[in-house]
């Protein structure tokens, strides 16, 4: 029984019942690559369990931008080469049009115009 305490125990079963939880809210905001809501949710449901990675991959795309002549030529299969340095699990088109629009909503709005432009 899990009487709100994690144990050794239940720890497997209350986390996947808490990622299914937040997986359902996260359903209900509308959450999809054109609304991303949690980046953190969207990596875990990946398989990316590192805690680190969500900034690394916002540090990345801001870099990118910056460092750019022109951030509107970019494309996904440049952001989706520098992805998969920090995470190999990252790798497909859409996740990588998830992570811009999550960046540019969220953290780093310059980046929205071009995750719009390689969509």
């Amino acid at each position: 029984m899990f009487y709100g305490l994690i144990t050794d125990e239940n720890n497997a079963n209350v986390t996947k019942m808490l990622f299914e939880a937040m997986h359902e809210m996260a359903l209900s905001q509308g959450d999809a690559i054109e609304h991303p809501v949690s980046l953190s949710l969207f990596l875990l449901g990946m398989g990316v369990d590192d805690p680190t990675v969500e900034d690394k991959l916002v540090k990345k795309a801001v870099e990118m931008y910056f460092s750019s002549e022109d951030p509107m030529k970019l494309t996904t299969e440049d952001f989706q080469k520098e992805f998969a340095k920090i995470s190999p699990l990252i790798t497909d088109r859409g996740s990588i049009k998830y992570i811009l629009r999550w960046i540019g909503l969220y953290n780093f709005p310059k980046i929205y115009p071009v995750a719009i432009s390689i969509i």
